[in-house]
């Protein structure tokens, strides 16, 4: 009988906090394997075709689905199946301050999100608002959509992996946005203003990968899956764990102390 009433227990626990995550709309993105990226390309406007093409040609990438965040805002349950959110604002989000506030514990639960303009458009409804602009996630505070064409330009952190494998670009649709407090600055445009920044597990282009205003589109597709196999967290590997626990094994057998900590050290130095 107390068994019985220990499992009781155990499940009425295990429904409270079920019920208290969905509450907090607390969702856990998925954690991206290698070769599995699963993104969702939010926007809200019908010319981004080219764009989801684009994700859905590059290697590791395992599915790209599309929302029309005009008429809905994805749920947090929609949201932890992904790994990558890819979103371009450009007109009017339904409901921009509670996509902002999926966003961020989309974001806090390991997700990632890439950005491109109109995302980064000071257009009041135009980008997200809510607990993501309030708690400071973004890279770039919104700017004017200046639209002047010009190409990728000087790379400010040279050798970073969300650079990798970009080549350069032309672009007639972009912002002009500020790099906001704490956010890095990797690269400009030809005429100087900024490019792309990130901070946290965010990244954000200032140019949009509309239809027909960037070409190749394979670059604007390149940095969102740099993005989710850099940012991404990563599954356990076990070869700590497994590091460890032959330590152990051996330190039973010698009761060497020394060596114990030593085979510790470079055991702790391998991925979790």
């Amino acid at each position: 009988m107390g068994g019985c009433d220990v499992r009781v227990r155990l499940i009425f626990a295990l429904t409270l906090s079920l019920a208290g995550l969905v509450i907090l709309g607390g969702a856990t993105a998925t954690q991206a394997a290698p070769g599995s990226l699963r993104i969702l390309n939010v926007n809200n406007r019908p010319d981004y075709s080219d764009f989801a093409a684009a994700l859905r040609a590059k290697p590791g990438v395992a599915a790209v689905d599309v929302f029309d965040s005009s008429v809905g805002t994805p749920t947090a349950e929609t949201l932890a199946t992904y790994d990558l959110v890819a979103e371009s604002g450009d007109s009017d989000y339904q409901d921009n301050a509670l996509w902002g506030d999926r966003l961020a514990n989309f974001i806090d639960g390991g997700g990632v999100l890439i950005q491109y303009a109109y995302d980064n458009w000071d257009r009041p409804t135009a980008h997200p608002t809510g607990r993501f602009e309030s708690g400071g996630y973004p890279p770039f505070i919104p700017g004017p959509d200046d639209a002047l064409s010009t190409t990728f330009g000087e790379i400010l952190v040279p050798g970073s992996p969300l650079l990798a494998g970009v080549e350069s670009f032309t672009t007639s649709d972009n912002t002009t946005p500020t790099v906001a407090p704490g956010a890095t600055l990797l690269a400009r445009w030809n005429d100087g203003r900024n490019a792309i920044a990130t901070k946290g597990r965010v990244v954000s282009v200032a140019a949009s990968p509309q239809d027909g205003s960037l070409d190749p589109m394979s670059a604007a597709a390149q940095l969102a899956v740099n993005a989710g196999n850099v940012l991404a967290p990563k599954p356990p590997t076990g070869q700590r764990a497994a590091a460890l626990k032959k330590c152990k094994k051996k330190n039973k057998k010698s009761h060497n102390k020394k060596k114990f900590k030593k085979c510790k050290k470079k055991a702790n130095l391998l991925p979790v």
